[in-house]
């Protein structure tokens, strides 16, 4: 952000607003006290991170650490001699402090004056694809710093895939990949998560995405699929027998294994995508005449569908953990509803049968967008995909009510999905995804560089919900501030 005056604001996600008042903060040493027990962690962690920036614990300024207001992320900062920083709570003084580390990494000092900010989204997520492609823990561990620095405070593991299960289980051990992340490693991921305000959302994809693991339990297989066309079999190795209760059961026994490595989240993805080939699901016989025999002739494979995630999401439930679900097969049953608890994360609408957003929200659903054509970091650039850049951002004027467009029955997005801000209540955020479809085609290294520049881009927009920045300008301040391989630990 640059003022009338010239001083520049250099820091991601910018600030609400900045009004300077001249000078700059630069004390040769420095104190930081919070005023209250509930932020000396975050008063610790930034003592610690000034010295490495050379600004040592001495006497010469002054950073207090206040509560105040109700938004728990929101905040103010007054800099002169002294800097305070007001915020809602813990979360809101890291986001305040990231601020100062920016502009002190970007230009060496702090302008003075007074900033607020408050973001327009309680999300900014990060999806992790770790099941096709094997991330190590200090990847994960150094790409969840590098994230949280810039306002990610969301983190979707997703750790089960139809080309690998990369999570140890100690129920099921015979799923596991030989290329996993252990107990303990995920312990040290957990907690580091929850340190740097970040909440961890387990991703297990089911019914569909479960080849790896139906590989040990064939007996759990939908039965093959019948092509209508050629009368030839269609392969569902990868999908559970949503039919039986034994298979269900299954289900509920895999998240009950992975539940407590999640010691702290409050949310899970089961899934729910991509189950079968949704635009022919009267090629699964099986699914037809379970849903004719339950819920009569109406049924069809979809109310199937919603009566397992309704079943998993009533399982997450009584652990305490809100269930949220892909989008591209919800709400198409004839019979049976969606529970409209179950939040959905809104990814595609590539097929003319998918439902719109405005269906969601009329059927009292909350939605995360995580738009494909733009947030979608797919590695080979698999399936059609391009990588996603800020450019490609800011060209299409990107913000978290810009879903995917609707596709018309001749395969072309025509009809743009848009809610405007201030943004209503169902929209929790979004999120920005790396897919590993072709885990070869790039290393961790290059996946973390891969994604600094677009990943930051929708944190950007997605705290202001737009942008006054132009892209160079962006450009230009996502250079100066670097990233944050490690960043201090709030010791409690």
């Amino acid at each position: 952000m640059r003022t009338a005056a010239g001083e520049r604001w250099l820091a991601i996600p910018q600030p609400s607003s900045f009004a300077p008042a001249g000078g700059r903060w630069m004390p040769s040493s420095v104190r930081v006290f919070a005023e209250e027990p509930a932020l000396e962690g975050e008063a610790v962690r930034l003592e610690e991170e000034l010295a490495a920036l050379g600004i040592p614990r001495g006497d010469r300024a002054v950073v207090r650490l206040r509560r105040s207001g109700s938004s728990p992320e929101a905040f103010a900062i007054e800099i002169g001699e002294d800097v305070e920083v007001r915020a809602g709570d813990a979360a809101g003084s890291f986001r305040a402090t990231r601020q100062l580390l920016h502009n002190l990494r970007a230009q060496g000092f702090v302008p003075c004056g007074r900033v607020e900010s408050a973001p327009a989204v309680a999300e900014r997520g990060l999806h992790l694809d770790a099941a096709r492609k094997h991330f190590p823990a200090d990847w994960i561990v150094g790409m969840l710093h590098a994230a949280a620095d810039v306002g990610i405070n969301v983190f979707q593991w997703h750790f089960s895939e139809n080309e690998g299960f990369r999570l140890a289980s100690e129920t099921f051990p015979e799923v596991v990949s030989a290329d996993h992340i252990t107990r303990e490693e995920a312990g040290r991921i957990v907690e580091v998560a929850h340190d740097l305000h970040v909440d961890v959302v387990p991703s297990l994809d089911m019914p569909g995405h479960l080849r790896r693991v139906l590989s040990a339990h064939p007996e759990l297989r939908l039965p093959p699929g019948v092509d209508a066309v050629s009368g030839g079999a269609v392969d569902t190795a990868h999908a559970l027998d949503i039919t039986r209760d034994e298979a269900i059961a299954f289900a509920r026994g895999l998240i009950d294994d992975m539940a407590p490595v999640f010691p702290h989240s409050t949310k899970w993805n089961l899934g729910g995508d991509e189950f079968v080939a949704f635009e022919r699901i009267e090629d699964y016989p099986a699914l037809t005449d379970a849903a004719r025999a339950r819920y009569g002739p109406d049924g069809t494979g979809f109310d199937l569908l919603a009566a397992f995630v309704n079943e998993i999401a009533r399982h997450l439930g009584g652990r305490g953990l809100q269930a949220r679900a892909w989008n591209d097969g919800m709400l198409r049953g004839a019979v049976v509803p969606l529970d409209p608890e179950v939040v959905l994360t809104w990814w595609t609408n590539w097929h003319a049968a998918m439902r719109p957003v405005s269906e969601a929200l009329t059927a009292g659903h909350r939605l995360v967008n995580l738009n494909d054509d733009l947030l979608y970091y797919v590695l080979g650039e698999n399936a059609g995909y391009r990588y996603p850049t800020a450019e490609r951002i800011w060209a299409a004027d990107w913000h978290p009510g810009l879903f995917p467009r609707l596709w018309g029955e001749g395969g072309q997005a025509t009809v743009r999905q848009e809610l405007a801000a201030p943004y209503p209540a169902p929209l929790v955020g979004c999120a920005f995804a790396i897919w590993s479809d072709r885990p070869e085609a790039q290393t961790p290294e290059q996946v973390a560089e891969g994604i600094r520049s677009p990943m930051r881009a929708m944190v950007e927009r997605a705290w202001n919900a737009g942008t006054l920045l132009s892209h160079q300008e962006f450009c230009e301040i996502d250079a100066l501030i670097g990233v944050a391989t490690e960043v201090g630990r709030a010791r409690r």
